[in-house]
């Protein structure tokens, strides 16, 4: 039976665009170094035929389900033409159903011709290009799910791809060839051809004679050199674009992150960057930090911090566009709870901004968005907030901002104003980053579900315990349905749960949590960090409150080896431990040692906090009561 390289699903409002569709993809021809590579489908063939176009190649048998189904079944690939009319079409819907339950959703591509994809969850489902059947995974049972796809789709309107990137891009997916290796092989054969067309034009004016025939074919050779070397820029930009975009597709933020995809990615990112683009370090820099920003959201801190260390010297010597690199290899040191090592990754991305510092705002903000994390979790220093109040300065000021950016801020701001003490004003700039994330990514991104996290942080702390929980809740909902299941940032979420249980009184339920963090915490750190001590100090509380003492006991001192390795000197959680220490010591009816470890908690905090700050004053507040 035959079997078709694609099946088209189009709406007949796209008729158009299908057949020059069509035509581009029957009528390409593979690079010859590349035919017969193996590949997932087999070897790379020289054309891509046949290509099934349901409406013109279906016969007028009278059961049409089943010969849709046939062709389906013996289609490798199904090619999805996305528009507003596509995205409304029953038929379309049908075919992608049909395709996914035969074949697994690996095997859809979406070509943007019209539209806008995640328009519905914007509120204007008018111009939504994806239909259901894109938007959604499929369950187990073969109907769609409430779980939000991401397809991989080219786009070839002209903010996008363009229409001959969308075709390179639906062709490498149609070979199973890399698209990196397709654009430069491509423009390889472009580009010989212009050198055979202009060699034979300088040979037929040289056969005619005649100076001004000649000075014609110079002037037409230069302008075919300036044409080359316009083209070759362009083809590696696109292919550093279309690596990027790789990246973020991969990037775990809606997918499970531990999959072959995702890391094979990573690793042959990796290594193409450091091979290849050696020559074009504004390039690698840029791929180098994408890696790197990916590895971190999977939770990979270490990998991320080997990748991006190997960049420093490419970072330092791309200037300003370096700064990034440098800004992620500084969220990298504070994910790994090496603050000492994150703060001078700022410092020189700093000196490579300059000491304009009107200059790149957008850079600048993240500088002092990173900075100000720092200071807070190294010292508590209050002046966290201005630092926080800087980056926002910088980031209105930026143009083309994304509104990730800004709402990360928000997040990380709203963190350090909790735990000033400050909730109300803490929640609304929480508010708005959740607001920001559910708009832009959607309600069921890990974005998303931290700023969950983040608000459920905050009415615990501010004892609005009843909102707190409904939130952290929304969080490990969200977390767990796009993470591994080792995935620190989930840990994070599970952690807050559990401090959350804790104070509502349900000690056990705690625990669950708290040991399951800590496990996560450990195999993703690999060593010390102080976010295990903080949750081994909450362990130890719910540990207390069901009367095993030794092991609560137990639980502060393994605090105190995390927090002395993480910290390298003395850090307010040192005080924080003692006086939880000493809770846990008047629970058992050890009073004299419960005040023991209260004033030397105290004497700890009083070093290192200012008399009015909040965070010493319920420390003081509770030691009173012992």
């Amino acid at each position: 039976m035959r079997t078709y390289r694609a099946f088209i699903s189009y709406s007949h409002a796209d008729t158009r665009t299908v057949r020059w569709l069509h035509r581009a993809l029957e009528g390409f021809r593979l690079p010859r170094k590349l035919v017969g590579r193996e590949t997932p489908l087999g070897p790379a063939p020289r054309r891509l035929t046949p290509v099934f176009r349901d409406r013109d190649e279906l016969p007028a048998s009278g059961d049409l389900g089943s010969e849709l189904r046939a062709a389906l079944a013996r289609s490798l690939r199904l090619v999805v033409v996305c528009s507003p009319a596509a995205a409304r079409s029953p038929w379309v819907n049908e075919e992608i159903l049909t395709f996914k339950r035969l074949h697994g959703e690996g095997g859809v591509l979406a070509l943007i011709a019209a539209g806008e994809p995640g328009a519905t969850s914007q509120g204007r489902p008018d111009t939504e290009c994806f239909p259901p059947a894109l938007r959604y995974r499929m369950g187990a049972d073969g109907e769609l799910t409430d779980e939000a796809a991401h397809p991989i789709a080219s786009d070839m309107r002209p903010q996008g791809d363009g229409p001959r990137g969308s075709v390179l891009k639906l062709v490498a997916g149609l070979a199973g060839v890399p698209l990196d290796e397709l654009v430069q092989r491509e423009a390889q054969r472009r580009l010989q051809s212009l050198s055979l067309l202009a060699a034979g034009s300088v040979a037929g004016m040289a056969l005619t004679g005649g100076l001004a025939l000649y000075a014609n074919a110079r002037r037409i050779e230069a302008d075919h050199q300036r044409q080359v070397a316009e083209h070759e820029t362009a083809a590696a930009r696109a292919a550093s674009d279309f690596l990027v975009g790789t990246f973020a597709l991969s990037n775990p933020a809606t997918e499970n992150p531990r999959t072959i995809t995702a890391l094979t990615i990573l690793q042959r990112g990796a290594e193409r960057a450091r091979v290849e683009l050696a020559s074009q370090p504004s390039i690698q820099v840029r791929l180098l930090e994408t890696m790197g920003r990916a590895y971190d959201n999977l939770g990979l801190f270490k990998e991320a911090k080997t990748a991006l260390e190997r960049a420093i010297p490419i970072a330092r010597a791309a200037g300003p566009e370096g700064a990034d690199t440098l800004l992620t290899l500084a969220t990298t040191y504070l994910n790994l709870g090496d603050l000492s090592a994150a703060k001078s990754a700022v410092a020189d991305a700093e000196h490579l901004l300059g000491p304009d510092l009107n200059s790149d705002p957008e850079r600048r903000g993240r500088a002092a968005d990173v900075l100000a994390r720092v200071e807070w979790i190294a010292v508590q220093d209050p002046a966290s907030d201005r630092d926080y109040e800087r980056a926002l300065a910088y980031y209105h000021r930026a143009r083309g901002l994304k509104p990730q950016v800004m709402a990360r801020a928000y997040t990380n701001h709203g963190f350090v104003l909790s735990e000033m003490g400050r909730h109300e004003d803490a929640r609304r700039s929480l508010l708005l980053a959740a607001k920001i994330y559910t708009d832009t990514v959607g309600p069921r991104d890990m974005l998303t579900g931290i700023a969950y996290e983040a608000l459920a942080t905050n009415d615990e702390g501010a004892g609005q315990l009843v909102p707190a929980q409904a939130e952290i809740a929304t969080s490990v909902k969200i977390l767990s349905g796009v993470l591994e299941n080792d995935n620190p940032i989930l840990a994070d979420a599970l952690s807050e749960r559990g401090q959350i249980l804790l104070d509502r009184n349900q000690p056990a339920a705690a625990c669950v949590d708290l040991k399951r963090a800590i496990e996560i915490f450990r195999r993703a750190y690999k060593g010390p960090h102080y976010k295990i001590g903080v949750t081994e100090v909450y362990l130890a509380m719910a540990e207390s409150n069901l009367g095993h003492t030794a092991e609560a006991l137990r639980q502060l001192d393994l605090a105190k080896t995390q927090y002395d390795a993480s910290y390298g000197r003395l850090h307010v959680n040192h005080g924080d431990r003692l006086v939880y220490r000493a809770r846990v010591l008047k629970h058992a009816g050890r009073i004299v040692e419960a005040r023991h470890d209260c004033a030397a908690g105290l004497d700890i905090l009083r070093q290192l906090l200012k008399p009015d700050e909040a965070f010493y004053q319920t420390n003081v507040a509770i030691c009173a009561k012992i």
